[in-house]
């Protein structure tokens, strides 16, 4: 059985790769990466992580891979644009359209 790669934005692996190469956690402890991303200036990887945990764990096993752009209402970005968690689109991220919109609202995110 092949393994899939968790495909996340570049700037995510980014992240994580200097996390990883600082040698400050073990990581599969999310919440110290979680902690050094943002120390390390990395708040996009940090909010994937926080919003993402369990592709986080997948991608720990099966390994990441960088996208140049995935469908951007991601959770990480609905977060630092509304410093919420509470994302109303009753579908998983990478199956959000551009029509899709925050909150319920009218309008979709301004960064989509």
């Amino acid at each position: 059985m092949e393994r899939k790669k968790i495909e996340v934005p570049a700037t995510v692996l980014t992240g994580l790769e200097a996390v990883r190469l600082s040698g400050k956690t073990n990581m599969l402890d999310a919440p110290r990466v979680i902690d050094l991303a943002f120390e390390m200036g990395h708040a996009e990887a940090a909010f994937w992580v926080y919003e993402n945990r369990g592709l986080y764990a997948h991608g720990i096993f099966q390994g990441f891979a960088a996208v140049d752009s995935l469908n951007k209402c991601t959770p990480s970005r609905h977060v630092a644009q509304h410093g919420a968690s509470d994302r109303k689109v009753g579908k998983p991220s990478h199956e959000c359209e551009s029509s899709d919109t925050c909150e319920g609202g009218e309008n979709p995110c301004v960064d989509r």
